[in-house]
This record gives C-alpha cells, structure tokens and sequence, in this order.
C-alpha cells in the first residue's frame, strides 16, 4: 500500500519579496523523491512574468524513471499537469501575484526512490523593455553614445547568458554524480547484506554436518536409530 503522500514547502528565496520590482531568477535544484510521496515546492512570481520550467529523472531507481509533475497557481488551478513522464519543458505566462506550486508526485512507486533535477527561472515581461526603450529614447539625442550602449548592452547580455549556461551545466554535472553515488551506495548494501547471508549459511551447514557426523557413532542417540533404519 502506498504510504500518505506528504507535501514538502520549500520556498526558494528567504528573503522577504517585493512584487512591485520584477528581476531575473534562476534556479536549479536536485531533490529526492521518496515511495509514495510527493514533494512540493512554491515560489513567489508576480503576473505577466514569464515562468520557464524543465526538470529530469536522472535516477529511478531499481524501475522506471518516472514521475507524475503538476505546476498549480496561488489560487491553486492546475496549469500543467504530467503523468508518468521522465523530462519535461514548460514556459507559462503568469496571470495572477502570488506562490506558484510546483509538485512532483511518488505514489507510483511502492519502493523506488527517485532522484529529480529541475530548472527554474522567472523573468520579467514588460518592465525591462520598457525601460530600455525609455532609456535608449533619451539616448537619441546622441547616436554615438546610443551605439556604444547598445554595443555593451548586447555584450553584457551575452556574458549573462553565457554565465547562467555554465552554472546549469555544472548543476547538471553535480546531479549525475549525485546519482552514481546514490546507485555505488545502494549495490554495497546489497553486497555487504549477500556476504552476511553467505557466512550465516556456511556456519549453519557445518552445524548440521557436525551434528549428523556425531549422531553415526554414537548408538545410543536418537539419530543413531534413525540412520540404522536405512
């Protein structure tokens, strides 16, 4: 039977959020799933934000890499929901202020662990390119310096992006890895609990030798007359 699924709140940043000033946010985590759980988490995004969500099943497990996904609104209407699936990639526009819910749901699996690498970023729609065309109109009156901040603006971007691409990877990396040693612990277990099982054998077969090799010769044991019998 499935064990009660539990709701696990996290909340991503700490600090207190002001929705009146909309910012680039990305995330990325590695969360355990446990059997017959699921595991939810919230994050505070403001409406007209622009939501991009991607997460993986990079380990399963002794069964299929398989979770349930639901993304939920404050006012908790589904936006996406996911049956049995090992990745997905979501972009979704805000229409409300206030904690999105993102779940990942467990109860398909009785004993299998799961191991989830997610991404999550949140950027602003409007404001910012309003106030670059605010600012870039006051920069007509003069084209040259207009052009070299257009100039840096784009490098700087660029810096950015590549900036957020290296972190992800090195996210990513650090998620296999969490993997793998979850797999190396998991078969020494498993090795450590066969060799006792092995040992405990041995000493119980040479038990009962002993004992029947005892019982031959001595005639006046009950096993003596057994044995005599054929």
């Amino acid at each position: 039977m499935f064990r009660v699924a539990t709701c696990i709140l996290a909340v991503f940043v700490l600090q207190s959020v002001d929705f009146s000033r909309s910012e680039l946010y990305n995330k990325q985590l590695t969360i355990y799933a446990e059997p017959g759980r699921t595991e939810c988490y919230f994050h505070p995004i403001a409406a007209t934000e622009n939501i991009h969500l991607e997460y993986e099943v990079i380990h399963g497990g002794h069964g299929e890499p398989h979770i349930n996904f639901k993304l939920m609104s404050p006012s908790r209407n589904v936006l996406v929901a996911e049956t049995k699936k090992d990745k997905g990639k979501h972009k979704k526009v805000a229409y409300e202020t206030g904690a999105y819910q993102i779940c990942f749901d467990n109860t398909i699996s009785s004993f299998n662990q799961k191991i989830v690498s997610f991404t999550l970023e949140v950027t602003p729609k409007d404001r910012k390119e309003a106030e670059l065309r605010e600012l870039r109109d006051e920069m007509l009156l003069d084209y040259q310096f207009d052009k070299a901040y257009t100039a840096i603006d784009d490098y700087m971007g660029k810096i950015q992006v590549s900036i957020m691409k290296s972190r992800q990877t090195q996210d990513f990396i650090r998620a296999h890895e969490a993997r793998d040693r979850n797999l190396a612990e998991s078969n020494y277990a498993m090795v450590n609990n066969w060799s006792w099982a092995q040992f405990l054998a041995m000493i119980l077969v040479g038990l009962l030798q002993v004992i029947m090799l005892r019982s031959i010769f001595s005639t006046n044991g009950t096993l003596y007359q057994f044995w005599k019998r054929f």
